[in-house]
């Protein structure tokens, strides 16, 4: 009867028999059963597979594999079962690993809601890709920065190019540009994997990855990163990734001297003021810096 039931669930997804044909076939409770993957295939956008086209491979297959044996052996009904079985997993495949991308643009900020209600915000020129049904598979891909406010369950992982995050439940903050990776943690534990080092961060804890070098720290930290509010903060980095995420915030160039490009800074600068932001970057440096109008800005010693 169950072989019977995948070749009626074949028919009926090819359109080749009815819904009430297919209810009085496999009964109420299978056909209930059915009409819910056919809405889930359709809720994510992905067309019905086609059965008919499928089920004529898959014959093709089974086929020459017998006639190696005989030529006059007859498909069993099983091979047509497993070939329903087989199509129909190739849709379900579908639905469960077809990712989504988000990305932001310069001076941007997005607030993503994952399908297991965890929170991604997305700040300026980032992206993130993760499958359909993120509450089944919580792996999410990183470049730029975001922040994640994770619901407990399963583990949930972040993947960038230069290191990997790991939690169960917990909020945390990821930058991944160019050579830079830096993870903080605001609440429950963190699992921080780099080429360089494993640790495990709790809150107020810091790791900060960039050019061979591998540093970590902690301090008192607010409830969550400042650049949500609208400011960009830094302790002790390289003014190259300051400048770095500068852009990311103002849609201009910036050229500077490479011999200051590994200078520290320590501080912050506003999003919504340019002439601000370049006045509390380069005055602590003793440095200047061209008009603030122009699309490329000049920064000297």
């Amino acid at each position: 009867m169950e072989n019977e039931k995948d070749i009626y669930l074949a028919d009926w997804l090819a359109d080749k028999i009815s819904d009430d044909q297919l209810k009085q076939l496999v009964g109420d409770e299978d056909f209930i059963a059915y009409k819910k993957i056919r809405i889930a295939l359709q809720s994510y956008g992905i067309s019905d597979p086609n059965m008919e086209k499928d089920f004529e491979a898959i014959q093709q297959l089974l086929q020459a594999k017998k006639e190696t044996k005989t030529k006059t052996r007859v498909i069993p009904l099983w091979a047509y079962s497993v070939a329903a079985s087989l199509v129909l997993f190739f849709g379900l495949y579908q639905v469960y690993f077809v990712t989504n991308e988000v990305s932001t643009e310069v001076g941007d900020s997005k607030e993503i809601h994952l399908s297991d209600n965890s929170i991604v915000t997305l700040n300026s020129k980032s992206k993130v890709t993760y499958p359909n049904l993120f509450q089944f598979n919580r792996t999410i891909q990183l470049e730029g920065e975001a922040y994640f406010d994770v619901q407990k369950g399963e583990k949930f992982t972040v993947e960038t190019a230069l290191g990997k995050v790991s939690v169960l439940g917990t909020e945390f903050n990821v930058t991944s540009f160019s050579n830079y990776f830096e993870v903080t943690c605001y609440e429950g534990k963190v699992s921080v994997e780099t080429p360089k080092q494993n640790v495990i961060l709790t809150p107020g804890e810091s790791v900060r990855l960039y050019d061979d070098t591998f540093e970590n720290w902690a301090e008192a930290t607010d409830k969550k990163p400042e650049w949500i509010s609208g400011e960009s903060t830094f302790k002790n980095v390289p003014i190259k990734y300051v400048i770095a995420q500068f852009k990311n915030q103002y849609d201009v160039e910036i050229k500077f001297p490479k011999n200051i490009e590994n200078s520290k800074f320590t501080g912050s600068f506003t999003h919504s003021n340019i002439e601000t932001a370049l006045k509390t970057i380069c005055i602590p440096l003793n440095l200047n810096y061209s008009d603030s109008n122009s699309k490329t800005i000049q920064i000297s010693e």
